[in-house]
């Protein structure tokens, strides 16, 4: 068992265990950097109208920022915690088999109060990852680890674009010369590549 710093706050403990090489700040004026080599990033983000109409955004990139897959599903949710959490539930449909046989995911939203429950739902002590009620995160355990990241807001804007644009409907981009994805989404992804 490791000590744990009670002067940290808790949002900034998700970086306790993580793997050499992954950043420990959480706030930056610059973009995050990406995740090592081996693993890929999912950022996620929920967008809940008034009509009770929530859209999920699902971004996932690799070690060199490349944009691997945008989603979005269109549910109906009226709470932003849970629809956040259900973004991330959501990662599931842009999983793909050979994902499993990476290092690690590391999951990022910018909603701290989803992250710091998913989080404590992940923990393989807490057997609440295994509930039958409530959101299934049966499948997270497959992957070898998962780390969970709370990120500034301008920090997730694909993911952000994402959810908005699922509120008109699902779909999803496996590549970016897909003609259906809308040039204000390139240029978005133009900008924070950029960046990185």
């Amino acid at each position: 068992m490791l000590p744990r710093c009670f002067a940290m706050p808790a949002w900034e403990q998700w970086c306790t265990f993580q793997p050499f090489g992954l950043s420990s700040s959480t706030h930056s004026s610059t973009p995050p950097p990406p995740p090592p080599p081996g693993w890929v990033k999912f950022n996620i983000d929920a967008s809940v109208r008034p009509n009770s109409v929530a859209g999920l955004g699902v971004v996932a990139r690799d070690h060199d920022g490349k944009r691997l897959i945008a989603a979005g599903s269109l549910v109906e949710q009226w709470d932003v915690t849970r629809a956040e959490i259900l973004a991330a539930i959501a990662i599931r449909g842009a999983v793909e088999d050979w994902m499993f046989n990476i290092d690690g995911i590391i999951i990022k939203g910018d909603f701290r109060n989803a992250i710091m429950w998913l989080q404590g739902a992940f923990n393989r002590l807490n057997k609440l990852h295994l509930r039958t009620e409530g959101p299934d995160l049966s499948f997270l355990p497959d992957f070898r680890q998962v780390l969970f990241s709370n990120v500034p807001r301008q920090c997730n804007q694909l993911a952000d674009f994402c959810a908005n644009y699922a509120c008109f409907g699902n779909f999803m981009w496996k590549a970016c010369d897909d003609r259906n994805v809308p040039p204000s989404f390139l240029s978005l992804l133009r900008g924070d590549s950029d960046q990185a």
